[in-house]
């Protein structure tokens, strides 16, 4: 790796600048409060440094599903600094609020400053009403090793939201856990889109609808469990400027709740997957089998897409020792991911064949089922720009690259006090049907991090990760990353 020494001065330069202020809030904040482990604390304190050196782009595995925080142009300095006040879980009371921000400091080869996390909330029993952008799970999948949801991810910024939901599974019948839901309302704003087709070349304001409802029969007394639901999102607005004759605004949103047919297609760009898994609990490990389906336009209806989606199997240590220092292995994950499918390559509405899904582009908004640039829905579909210079472009859409198939691993394990992370995938892709690549591009992508505790601070984590792309759908690169965390509660 041949790194200009210039380049490391100018990027540690710009960290101590940038950080100074924020590490003298949290400073001042803990010093004034008293630093405390006490668990009957509701207030808590996060703050992240990592530093990376690399010889080009970020590699994949460092800057995906991670809530867009990870800048994309290699060398970087990341802060992250946050301050939540979360539900006491022995507090009695029907009625509690929470809220929480997290401020993102980056400096590079660009600079940004931005919250991903700046929230207030009211839980009234099991449900919660949220306002603001908030770092959330979304569908049935392992939440730390994973790819990434086929329809939504933690690969992107949170966006603002209006939302009602239960964060934890509710019990139907009372005081019995057998049966119990979970769900999601929520309506959000994107900022403006560039138009492809229709009146207009760009709309000011763009909406993400949002909303899902899962069950589950066996509880966590049970040694067995079934989960079965589904999420549905759609960006839409600007309808009544897009086409003649098009819809107002309230109008529209009812198309869009009911994903409604209108004019020969739908309103918005309408996204979902139908989820199932089963968990077992064993004494020694929990055993997590899990398949999201995709469904856009109607193909999974006709079952002509049915190959495509996530399939997700999880081992994890039902029980970790954190005084057993010998090496061991807590957590094994391993998905497939298929996109191919998408319903075959033709599309006609009069007809009812609905093919030619063209996963994450769309024919009216420009971004597609992106927001900020990354990908919404499984960041193993990448945007154009993040794509080796040596594919053809053809100049609109989000992604040239929408149907895939990809192994990924993942694991988690401890050895003498430290904690260490892979993750690695192998994927071919195809192109689309409209640009296919001939032959296929393979790509391999992989990630090793290590993190130990240390005495700064009281105690604090210290991480290395080294990461790497080789293949020919992003351009070769690795990197390094130093990293140093901290987090607590507020007396």
């Amino acid at each position: 790796m041949n790194i200009p020494i210039y380049l490391v001065s100018e990027i540690f330069l710009s960290l101590i600048m940038r950080t100074i202020p924020v590490l003298i809030l949290f400073i001042f904040l803990i010093l004034s409060t008293g630093l405390t482990n006490a668990q009957d604390s509701t207030i808590t304190y996060s703050a992240n440094i990592q530093t990376s050196l690399a010889n080009g782009m970020t590699p994949y595995w460092l800057q995906t599903n991670q809530y867009g925080v990870i800048p994309l142009n290699g060398s970087f300095v990341s802060g992250q600094w946050g301050i939540f006040k979360v539900y006491n879980p022995g507090n009695p009371r029907l009625i509690q609020w929470s809220a929480g921000a997290q401020l993102i400091t980056n400096t590079g080869k660009s600079n940004t400053i931005f919250f991903t996390d700046l929230y207030a909330a009211l839980k009234i029993g099991p449900v919660e009403i949220s306002v603001g952008p908030r770092r959330e799970f979304m569908g049935l999948s392992d939440s730390t090793l994973t790819s990434g949801g086929i329809a939504m991810s933690d690969n992107t910024r949170p966006y603002p939201k209006f939302q009602i939901a239960t964060p934890n599974f509710v019990n139907i019948i009372p005081f019995n856990d057998i049966i119990s839901f979970k769900f999601n309302y929520s309506d959000g704003l994107l900022g403006s889109s560039k138009i492809n087709y229709g009146n207009v070349r760009e709309i000011p304001v763009t909406y993400m609808h949002q909303k899902s409802l899962y069950f589950r029969v066996g509880g966590k007394r049970h040694k067995l469990s079934l989960y079965a639901g589904f999420n549905h999102q759609a960006i839409w607005g600007g309808e009544e400027k897009i086409f003649a004759g098009g819809l107002k605004t309230w109008e529209a949103y009812k198309y869009v709740i009911l994903g409604k047919p209108w004019a020969n297609s739908r309103v918005g760009n309408h996204f979902g997957t139908i989820d199932i898994a089963a968990e077992w609990r064993g004494n020694a490990w929990n055993i997590f089998l899990y398949r999201q389906n995709i469904y856009e336009d109607g193909s999974l209806a006709q079952l002509t897409n049915i190959k495509d989606g996530l399939n997700g199997l999880r081992f994890r240590r039902a029980k970790i020792d954190r005084n057993d220092l010998s090496l061991k292995l807590n957590t094994l994950l391993l998905e497939f991911v298929y996109t191919k499918e998408q319903g075959g390559n033709v599309f006609n509405f009069d007809q009812g064949i609905f093919g030619n899904d063209n996963y994450f582009n769309h024919y009216v908004y420009d971004q597609g089922w992106s927001y900020r640039g990354r990908a919404l829905g499984t960041p193993l579909v990448a945007p154009t720009n993040m794509l080796s210079n040596d594919i053809p472009r053809d100049g609109r859409g989000f992604t040239i690259n929408n149907r895939i198939m990809a192994i990924h691993l993942g694991l988690m394990g401890s050895f003498n006090k430290i904690d260490f992370l892979i993750k690695g995938t192998y994927s071919q892709n195809f192109g689309t049907y409209a640009t296919p690549f001939s032959p296929s591009l393979n790509q391999y992508s992989l990630l090793i991090r290590v993190e130990k505790p240390v005495r700064i601070w009281n105690t604090s984590l210290l991480s290395l990760s080294l990461a790497g792309d080789q293949g020919k759908l992003y351009p070769n690169t690795s990197a390094i990353t130093i990293g140093w965390r901290k987090v607590g509660f507020l007396k």
